[in-house]
Order: structure tokens, then C-alpha cells, then sequence
């Protein structure tokens, strides 16, 4: 919790002390309170030193006059000082010994203050947070027995934060509105500052930016008027992290300049403090000594009395052995003070630098994800029109095989982007499974079927190997299986020539709702070395085969184990160098009933068998010529519009069977397009497209009104089959 501790002990000491005094059922001794109060004036102004100082008189005093209530706020402020200066070993100390003294005297309100207090020190000193989720509630729950909502505001805030920071946000959501609720019942304007912090983190975590806008601007707001540099810090670092996630990266640099300022205002006031803990800590040692020393003598005293001389020699070999014992310890003390300063030197340094990567990371992901989805458009556009340019007749022979060529490295390029983008999703934790009925042997067969023309241009024999038992329908994210088949068969075909490539799908075992299925990859090509087996499925990891001139990222096999560990399993390997390779891997699959969306997928292989128009919304002009000539390939008129405004106008003046929409457009993008018209038009079937991943943009598209979606490149097959899927009564 950056910045709360310090925050939430300067708002509630001072209100605290006034409050226990007007209330208090305790007597007051005027000497004693103005060591108290002195010593809580000095805190607020920084003076660390005097302040413990006081507090220390104030220990001594109360003991002598063997006062359990004045005991238990001379260590209250002691616990407190130590924390401002964070040596939180002492602040505990020192909170127990307070709390152990209120619970003498009863004092309520000291006994929510100390649990408060300790755990602050639990969650920011030691970061065990289930430990100070346990004392936050004991004041929380102290207070409201109390009847006192100014007294438990600041330990709710406590557990709101706590929570957030464990980015347990469902568990946090009722402490932020109880907090918002009391900060106004208080007109706390510091606790409104925590609150809108708070709810801007929340609002950022459910991914509501304009919220999450809203309040940090709320925040800084109250802190720049109120010249809270702490607060205003960690609000811009906080406002960043949601910039960034955004994609403004502009506005999260800058905000990142504003933390970094205000940090360094920050730490120059709190390099005041670190001064202070040199000469804190001898003084410290020095007046707890006095205060034994000085009971030991009273008891001497008492003594002599009664007892002979042989007591003197007692005492002062007593006295001898004390300071000598004193000595050591303060010389040992030092030692372990400077090495403690140090070893805080270089965990905040670290700190920092953990920070700091994790920013460039973020920055790294978008940056890759910016970048693969500018390269996707231009490279559609040559995979397409390759595409359109081999299903022409009239194109002769000899430039039909140049044409396949320039396809192949269109396709190679296009895969090499996807894989980077997608170990960039991996990394992010943005990929999600969604199961969906497959149909496992023609999902095979197609993927077998698209490396048809690699196999043939290196002499491959293609081979799918799939068992009669197989039930045509199983639950199973299909995205995710054709990536994990893709990558393996690539990987076979890249190192194998003249040789077959085998896909087989052994069934292990099966019962009445469930399956158990093996999937293997198996190549008779070069195989791999023992000693490289250990690294094959590391990131940008390649084998050195001198038999074979290949080039890759080393980014595929990496990609399917993970994605195989999202799906519960994992890939294992056998391979001999010179004899071959294979790759299996285990799933066990939940059976399904044959539906109609198994039924769909078989329908309408041929052309169009009705006339029917379709309305394309698409800016790219190449993406424009692609899609007008698939269309009339399978079988389609179509009208082609540059924008959503204009696909809207279109819409209310002519009638279509079917749109296709594309997303990114300017002037109205797709889905402001869609909405307008599903206010007019709730029948026709709009299909989105994209070159984003569809797991990004499918549930958003599902909601404003859309029937589907479909990935660019668009390819033939896959065109006709969501369009007849979408036309059918």
C-alpha cells in the first residue's frame, strides 16, 4: 500500500488525542498531557527526534506514577514515530506494549488505534496482508461497537486498500462504499481523496476507463489543492497504468513524468526522516537505559536502608556490568543499523527497477501488438489477391507457380506475425479458452489440407490417421487446438523433405460423456539431438541442423506449450537424430450430441444456390477488391461503402441480405455503425471484420447486435460457410 501508512497516522493521530481527551473516563494529569501533546505536535512537523523524545519522558513519567492509560499513549506515539521512519520491527514492539496497557486500563479507543496500527505494519512493513486483514477488522469491528464512524472511517479505507492492492477487487467493492459513505458523513477531505484513488483502481481493474478517469482526476483534484505530494505521486502512477492499458501511451508517459516529480518531492521529505534515524537511534537506547537505571537505583535506595555495605559492592558491580552489557549492545546495534541502511538502500533500488520493467514490459506488449496489426493489413492484401489471381483460369501455368510462391511467403510472413503477437497475449495473460461442438476429424483434414502445397514443394507424403470410435461432436476451444496442430505440423515440415508427415488422433479411453484422445505429430526428417531436446520449447530457441537451410522465429513451440498447459496438458517429445521426430500430447474432451451447429458446417460447400446481396463496409481499398472478388467467386453481388456513416445510408435506402462490417473505418467505425443500425434494422445479419484476435473483440460484438465474425485474411471456404451459416431461414 505505496503512501498509506504514512497518510492515514498524520490525518487520525491529532483528532485521536483530542477526541480521548474531551471523552475520556480516564483522569487527566496536566504534566503528562503535555508531554503527550508535545510529542504529537512535534510528529506532524516532521520532528521525528523531539518527538520520540517527549514520548519517552512521557513513558517514564507514566511509569513511575504507574499509569496503564498514559503508558499505553506514550507507546502509541513511540510505535507511531518508529513507523514514520519505517523500522517497523519497533514500531510493532511498541504498538503490542500499547495495546497491552490499553487492554489494562480499557481503554476502547487505544485498542482500536493499536490494531489499526499494527496492521499498517503488517501490510506495509512486512506484506503479510492475511495477518493485517486480521487487525484492520478488530478496530473496524471495535468502532462500530463503539458507535463511533469517524473512529472506524480510517481502518475500512484500510481494508478497502488492502484488498485492492491483492487485486482482490469483489472483496474490496463493500469497503470502498462504506468508506465513500463515511468520508461524507465526516466531510473528511482527505479520506474523499483515498476514496476516488480507490475507485479509479477499481474502475481500472473492470476495464471502465472513463471511470477510472473520472475519479483519479477527482483525486488529484482535492490533492493539488491541498498540497498533498504523497497522494498526488501515487494517483499519477496510477493514472498511467490505466493510460497505458488504453493505448495512450502519450498521456501514460507524461503522467509517468508527473510520479517520478512528485516521488522526488516526496523523498526529499522523507530524507528529513532518514536523518533522523542516526540520531534517533543511540537517544532511543539512552533514555529506555535511564529508565531502568533509574528503577534500579530506587530499589538500591530502598535497600540501603535495610541492608548492609555489601550491597554497595553489589550495586556497583551491578552498575559496572550494566554499562559494559549497554556498551556492547549499542556497538552491535550500529553495526546492524548501518547494515540495515544499506540493505533499505538496495531493496528500494530494486523496487524501483522491478517497477520499472514491469512498465517497459506493458509498453513492449502494445508496442508489438501496434506494430503485428499494421503489418496484417498490406500483408492481406498480397495473400489476398495471390489468392484471387490462383483461382483464375486464365493465369498460365508458369505464373501459377510463381503465384503459389509469392502466397507461401505471404503465409509465412503472416504466421510469423501471428506467433509474435501471440506469445506477446501469452505473456499479458490476455488469452482466454473458449470451448465451442468441433468436429476433430475434419478440423484435422483441413489443417492437413492448407499444408498441401509446402508438402508437395518439398516431396511430402501428408497422412491423417483418425479412429472410426471418434464422436463428431466434442467440446473443445478450436482456435486454440488448430494453433497448437499448426505450429507442430509447420515444425515437421520444415525439417523433413521427401519424407511423410503423419497426424493421428488415438483414442485412450472413453466413457459415456467424456473422451480421452492422444494427438501425435510424427516426421521420418533429421529428428533432434539428445542434447537439444531440453531447449526445443523455449522462446526463440532454434536447432542447429546443417542438413536442413531453415530460418523461424523459434517461437512456435513455445507457443504450443503454453497454450497446452492453459488446455491442462502439455507436449512431450521422442526423436533420433537421422530417424525422425514426434510430438504428442494428451486431452480429455467432453462428449457432445451432434446439433445443428455440426449440421451448418456441412451445408452449402458449392456455390450460392439463391441470389442474394450483400453490403460491404470496408475503408482498405485492396481489402475492398479482395472481398468484391471472393464474393462473386462463391456466388455474391455485393455494394461496397467506405464507412459506417455511409453504410447506414446505404442500409435505410436499399435492401440486403446480409452486411459485412468491417471495425477499424473512418469517420463512423463498425460497431457505432451497427448500433445505429440495429435502432432501425433488427433482422439483417451483420458480420464483423477483423484483424484482431476474435477472443478480443467477439463478446463486444455479440452485444451491440452483431451475428458474427470473421478473421482477415478472408479466405473462400471460410467466407461461404459463415455467410450460408447467417442466411439460413
Amino acid at each position: 500500500m505505496r503512501g498509506r501508512s504514512l497518510f492515514f497516522i498524520l490525518l487520525w493521530t491529532i483528532p485521536w488525542f483530542s477526541y480521548c481527551q474531551e471523552e475520556s473516563k480516564f483522569p487527566v494529569n496536566d504534566s503528562l498531557q503535555f508531554l503527550i501533546d508535545t510529542s504529537n505536535n512535534l510528529t506532524f512537523e516532521y520532528k521525528v527526534k523531539e518527538s520520540l523524545e517527549y514520548a519517552i519522558k512521557a513513558a517514564n513519567y507514566a511509569h513511575e506514577l504507574n499509569n496503564d492509560h498514559y503508558k499505553s499513549e506514550a507507546y502509541y506515539l513511540m510505535a507511531y514515530n518508529y513507523q514514520i521512519i519505517v523500522d517497523y520491527k519497533n514500531a510493532e514492539e511498541y504498538y503490542r506494549k500499547s495495546l497491552h496497557y490499553a487492554e489494562k486500563a480499557g481503554d476502547s479507543l487505544l485498542i482500536l488505534w493499536n490494531n489499526n496500527g499494527l496492521g499498517n505494519v503488517f501490510s506495509d512493513g512486512y506484506k503479510d496482508l492475511e495477518a493485517s486483514l486480521v487487525y484492520y477488522d478488530k478496530a473496524t469491528d471495535l468502532g462500530k461497537r463503539l458507535n463511533k464512524p469517524e473512529e472506524y472511517m480510517t481502518p475500512i479505507i484500510n481494508l478497502a486498500w488492502t484488498y485492492v492492492d491483492a487485486k482482490e477487487f469483489e472483496k474490496a467493492i463493500p469497503y470502498i462504499e462504506e468508506a465513500n459513505k463515511l468520508v461524507v458523513e465526516n466531510r473528511d477531505i482527505e479520506g474523499y481523496c483515498e476514496v476516488y484513488y480507490l475507485k479509479g483502481r477499481l474502475a481500472l481493474s473492470q476495464n471502465d476507463f472513463e471511470k477510472s478517469e473520472k475519479f483519479f482526476q477527482e483525486a488529484l483534484n482535492i490533492a493539488e489543492r491541498h498540497n498533498m505530494l504523497l497522494e498526488e505521486s501515487y494517483i499519477y502512477e496510477a493514472r498511467a497504468e490505466m493510460y497505458a492499458k488504453k493505448g495512450e501511451l502519450g498521456k501514460a508517459y507524461e503522467d509517468i513524468k508527473r510520479f517520478q516529480e512528485y516521488r522526488d518531492k516526496v523523498y526529499n521529505k522523507e530524507k528529513l526522516k532518514q536523518i533522523e534515524i542516526a540520531r534517533v537511534s543511540f537517544n532511543v537506547d539512552e533514555y529506555e537505559r535511564q529508565l531502568q537505571i533509574a528503577k534500579t537505583e530506587k530499589e538500591y535506595q530502598s535497600q540501603l536502608a535495610k541492608n548492609n555495605r555489601t550491597l554497595n559492592i553489589i550495586a556497583v558491580i551491578g552498575l559496572i556490568f550494566l554499562f559494559g552489557t549497554a556498551f556492547f549492545f549499542y556497538v552491535s546495534y550500529r553495526s546492524k543499523k548501518n547494515l540495515s541502511d544499506v540493505l533499505k538502500d538496495k531493496n528500494v533500488q530494486l523496487i524501483e527497477a522491478k517497477a520499472e520493467a514491469e512498465k517497459l514490459t506493458q509498453v513492449k506488449s502494445q508496442f508489438i501488438s501496434t506494430v503485428s496489426h499494421e503489418l496484417r493489413t498490406p500483408l492481406y492484401g498480397v495473400v489476398g489477391i495471390t489468392s484471387l489471381l490462383l483461382e483464375d483460369k486464365d493465369v498460365l501455368d508458369r505464373h501459377k507457380k510463381l503465384l503459389g510462391s509469392l502466397k507461401f511467403s505471404g503465409d509465412y510472413l503472416l504466421n510469423l506475425i501471428n506467433n509474435v503477437l501471440q506469445i506477446s497475449k501469452i505473456e499479458s495473460n490476455k488469452v482466454k479458452l473458449a470451448k465451442t461442438p468441433t468436429n476433430l476429424f475434419k478440423l484435422s483434414q483441413n489443417l492437413l489440407n492448407s499444408f498441401e502445397y509446402q508438402a508437395k514443394s518439398k516431396g511430402n507424403e501428408l497422412i491423417l490417421e483418425v479412429p472410426n470410435e471418434l464422436p463428431e461432436s466434442l467440446n473443445v476451444d478450436s482456435l486454440r487446438l488448430s494453433e497448437i496442430l499448426i505450429n507442430l505440423i509447420g515444425n515437421a515440415s520444415k525439417f523433413t523433405e521427401n519424407g511423410k508427415i503423419w497426424l493421428r488422433i488415438i483414442l485412450l479411453s472413453k466413457k459415456e460423456n467424456s473422451i480421452h484422445i492422444r494427438y501425435e505429430v510424427e516426421d521420418n526428417g533429421v529428428g533432434i539431438p539428445d542434447d537439444k531436446k531440453d531447449f526445443v520449447f523455449e522462446k526463440f530457441s532454434q536447432v542447429d541442423r546443417e542438413s536442413n537451410n531453415v530460418e523461424g522465429t523459434g517461437l512456435g513451440l513455445s507457443i504450443v506449450k503454453n497454450l497446452l498447459e492453459m488446455m491442462d496438458s502439455s507436449v512431450h517429445l521422442e526423436s533420433n537424430e537421422g530417424r525422425g521426430t514426434k510430438f504428442y500430447f494428451d486431452l480429455t474432451l467432453e462428449i457432445l450430441e451432434e446439433g445443428e451447429e455440426l449440421a451448418n458446417n456441412e451445408m452449402n460447400n458449392g456455390k450460392a444456390k439463391v441470389y442474394r446481396r450483400i453490403l460491404v463496409a470496408e475503408d482498405n481499398k485492396i481489402n475492398q477488391i479482395v472481398t468484391k472478388n471472393l464474393l462473386s467467386l462463391i456466388g455474391y453481388d455485393c455494394v461496397i461503402v467506405e464507412n459506417g456513416f455511409n453504410a447506414i445510408q446505404m442500409v435505410k435506402k436499399e435492401d440486403f441480405d446480409l452486411i459485412l462490417m468491417d471495425l477499424n473505418m473512418p469517420y463512423l467505425n463498425g460497431s457505432e455503425a451497427t448500433k445505429r443500425i440495429r435502432e432501425f434494422d433488427q433482422k439483417t445479419p451483420i458480420i464483423a471484420l477483423t484483424a484482431a484476435e476474435l477472443g478480443e473483440v467477439k463478446d463486444d460484438c455479440l452485444e451491440i447486435g452483431m451475428n458474427d465474425l470473421i478473421n482477415k485474411p478472408l479466405n473462400k471456404n471460410d467466407l461461404r460457410d459463415i455467410i450460408v451459416k447467417n442466411l439460413l431461414p
